[in-house]
Order: C-alpha cells, then sequence, then structure tokens
C-alpha cells in the first residue's frame, strides 16, 4: 500500500493510496467533533475513466481539486472529466437535478436539451430522479431522448436507460409523454431486462398504469431476461398483487412465477415472515391464473415452515 496524496474535502480530511491496481480513499468526516471514518475503493483504470463514482455523476463540485491531485500523484493528465461544465449547461443540470421548471428559461436560450455530462447522461436522468415532475416534462417537451442508454459503471458494462428509471421510480405523465415520442417501450439493460422488469417495489398502486401503457405501445408482458426472467417473476418476487394482477390480465404467463416465488420464500422466510399475508396473495392470484402448482413448489413451502402459505397450496 502506497500513499498518494493527502487533501480537504469540506470537512472531510481525505487520504488516498494506491493498493496494486485499485486507488484506496480514506475519509475522515468532522461531524461537530465527531470523527466518522469510511473507506472505498475503485480500480484505478475506471478512476481515470470517470472518476471516483457512483456513475453517473455530472459535477465534481468540492471534489475537483482533490481530483486533479490524485491524477497527479499517479502520473497521468487530468482527464476530459476534470473540467468544469459550462455554467449555463452545469446550470441546466442543476435544474434538472432538482425537478424545476426554470430548465424552460435555460432550453429557451438554446441550450441542447440532450447535451451530456463526462459520464455520458443528459439532465433529463437527473430530472428523472428528483422529487418533482416538472423539469423531465419540459425536457421531454423539447426532444431530450428517453431511450438514452445511461453507464453505471466506468466501462459501461453496466447500463440502463431513461426509460428503465421512469418506469422504475413509478413517473406516469413522464412515461406518458416518452411513448407519445415513439420510444421503444422494449428497450433492454445490461440484465437483459425491459422496462416492464423494472417496476419498482414501492409503488403497485401505479404499476398496472405504467403496465398498461407500455403494453399498448407494444411491450412484451413474456419477455425474457439474459438469465431468463419474465416480468410476472419479477413482480412475483417483489410481492407486488395489483401488478401482478395486471400482467396476468394482460396474458403473462404464470408457468414459473410460483415456484420462482416459493424458492425466495423458503430461503427468506426467516427475516421476511411477517410478509406472509402478501405470500398468500400472490399465491392465489397465480392460481387463478392459471399457475399449476407442483411437488416442488408444496416442498419448498414445506420447508420455509409457515401453516398460512403452505396451506395456500393445496386443493
Amino acid at each position: 500500500m502506497e500513499e498518494l496524496t493527502r487533501y480537504q474535502e469540506n470537512c472531510a480530511a481525505m487520504v488516498v493510496s494506491r493498493d496494486g491496481d485499485e486507488l484506496v480513499f480514506w475519509s475522515d468526516f468532522d461531524d461537530n467533533g465527531r470523527s466518522i471514518m469510511s473507506e472505498s475503493r475503485v480500480a484505478i483504470t475506471d478512476y481515470i475513466a470517470k472518476g471516483e463514482g457512483p456513475w453517473p455523476w455530472y459535477d465534481l463540485r468540492d471534489r475537483r481539486s482533490g481530483a486533479l491531485q490524485v491524477c497527479a500523484a499517479l502520473g497521468v493528465t487530468p482527464p476530459p472529466w476534470t473540467e468544469p461544465l459550462a455554467p449555463d449547461v452545469q446550470s441546466l443540470f442543476d435544474r434538472a437535478g432538482n425537478g424545476w421548471a426554470s430548465v424552460t428559461d435555460l432550453l429557451g436560450k438554446g441550450i441542447d436539451p440532450d447535451v451530456l455530462d463526462a459520464c455520458g447522461a443528459s439532465p433529463l436522468w437527473y430530472a428523472v430522479r428528483s422529487l418533482q415532475p416538472e423539469a423531465a416534462l419540459a425536457l421531454l417537451d423539447a426532444g431530450a431522448d428517453p431511450g438514452r442508454r445511461i453507464e453505471l459503471s466506468a466501462r459501461g458494462d453496466r447500463f440502463t436507460t431513461i426509460l428503465h428509471e421512469i418506469v422504475l421510480l413509478g413517473r406516469t405523465t413522464a412515461l406518458q409523454r416518452a411513448l407519445s415520442r415513439g420510444v421503444d417501450p422494449s428497450l433492454r439493460d445490461s440484465d437483459g431486462a425491459t422496462p416492464i422488469h423494472r417496476l419498482g417495489e414501492r409503488s403497485d398502486h401505479v404499476n398496472p398504469e405504467l403496465v398498461r401503457r407500455l403494453v399498448a405501445a407494444g411491450a412484451d408482458v413474456n419477455a425474457a431476461t439474459t438469465s431468463g426472467q419474465r416480468p410476472i417473476e419479477a413482480a412475483a418476487l417483489q410481492l407486488l398483487p395489483a401488478t401482478l394482477a395486471t400482467l396476468l390480465d394482460l396474458g403473462a404467463e404464470p408457468a414459473r412465477a410460483l415456484t420462482a416465488l416459493l424458492v425466495w420464500w423458503s430461503a427468506n422466510v426467516r427475516w421476511a415472515g411477517y410478509r406472509a399475508g402478501d405470500v398468500v396473495e400472490v399465491v392465489e392470484l397465480l392460481r387463478i391464473g392459471g399457475a399449476a402448482i407442483t411437488d416442488r413448489d408444496r416442498e419448498l413451502a414445506t420447508q420455509a415452515g409457515h401453516a398460512k402459505v403452505a396451506a395456500a397450496l393445496q386443493g
């Protein structure tokens, strides 16, 4: 382990060392006199490519001077990501990240709604993830691409799309706008999942609307990921009854979902036992939808040792 540099980052004293092919960042944060220590690691090649992460990000802010010190210690020319964004572009990203409708003021000046940060993400990505909808809707109306691929790793081997994020976060109006612009509802992420695979576990109240809009636009309710998982299996594992019922209503095949649910249940019942009622509800929906109960299913329920769920598989 070789120490490379030290610097101050706001209230944190940073020490950066090299450990083989990795950079090790030690942070000592001063919380009103209380020291909070943390450690993170990143491959040197990843750091040179896109910075410390997590990715994407659009501005180094107070980390810029430290990043320049690290690059100098590594003996590399400062990469493009160390350069600040142009002021108006920076402002667009800031407003988008806060969800502010005032992005329209900057778009009116001619700024490209699909301008990219150093990680290849557009303002729409950050706007969709904000708590207010106005910026995302304004950017979509201005022509921002909802199908843009967003890289979640420095090398781009892990990626999603803005459309996946819209669905994951339950942004119903944004989805309506995106689909009206002709975005492909069957885009794939790095796991081979379509947006309909990525329905949020906290959005069972809006997921049915999202599912119906996606299917109406051409999404396949029986699409399989690279590993073979179908949307109905993902919904069953998240215990989303309203979502599940909608998928079944639209033609999803329940054959493998019941077994997938019971495999999860038998492995997690120790800390998920309080959700037995939800499991029973999903089991009943799958049975009504045509799922056949196998000996393997009954065996899994017996292994879990919860009478309520085991009883739901009888008859």
